[in-house]
């Protein structure tokens, strides 16, 4: 039986292979960990306004059938309504990671079933699962047909639905705990401030009576 020496757990194949561990498990927890993006995301040096706006329109483009170009799709916007208004295209891009490979499917179905009360539908969730396969652009592009065309207007009508509704939600949610966030920090800042007057006024009386 073969025993890894401490000379092999320091060779450049083990530590590359231990930062290639360490960096698949750090993205499947970016996937399934929201408290990692809504840390990030009202962390964001912008506006309260701006920072929602993005997280509602990254969270709307989340919910849509546009998988592996949700992130692209952000963009866009950004650059179509920059004319009439703007938004934090971070806040907007972190937000879309809620569509991910942990959560696609279950998004999907969700939206698909809210589409069935408007508009009839005979798709199976195991369908949907097999749709959502793909490797490579040909694939994907496949796959974005077949959400589109085979899925028809129940998963398109229901993604509108549960998007709007998710992102109107979302923008009061994240302004206000940007807000207090922020408040918080000019809190800390002042005290921070006040008690470094503080000190500097003991210091001068100090001096001042040993002189």
């Amino acid at each position: 039986m073969q025993t890894e020496t401490p000379a092999h757990r320091d060779s450049p194949e083990s530590i590359d292979r231990s930062h290639l561990l360490q960096s698949a498990r750090w993205r499947w927890w970016w996937y399934v960990s929201p408290q990692l993006w809504l840390r990030r995301i009202v962390t964001l040096n912008d506006t309260p306004h701006s920072i929602a706006l993005g997280t509602a329109i990254g969270v709307f483009v989340a919910m849509t059938p546009t998988v592996g170009i949700q992130m692209v799709i952000v963009l866009a916007l950004a650059a179509i309504f920059k004319p009439l208004f703007q938004f934090n295209r971070v806040a907007g891009l972190i937000a879309v990671y809620i569509s991910n490979p942990v959560t696609t499917l279950p998004i999907y179905w969700f939206n698909y079933w809210v589409g069935t009360f408007f508009v009839a539908g005979t798709v199976t969730r195991q369908d949907l699962k097999e749709a959502l396969k793909y490797d490579g652009w040909a694939d994907w592009w496949q796959s974005l047909v077949r959400l589109t065309w085979e899925f028809g207007w129940p998963l398109i009508i229901g993604s509108l639905v549960v998007g709007i509704v998710s992102a109107v939600a979302s923008y009061p949610i994240i302004k206000w705990l940007v807000h207090v966030l922020k408040r918080k920090h000019r809190l800390i800042h002042i005290r921070r401030r006040r008690r470094q007057g503080m000190r500097g006024v003991q210091s001068f009386s100090s001096d001042d009576y040993h002189l």
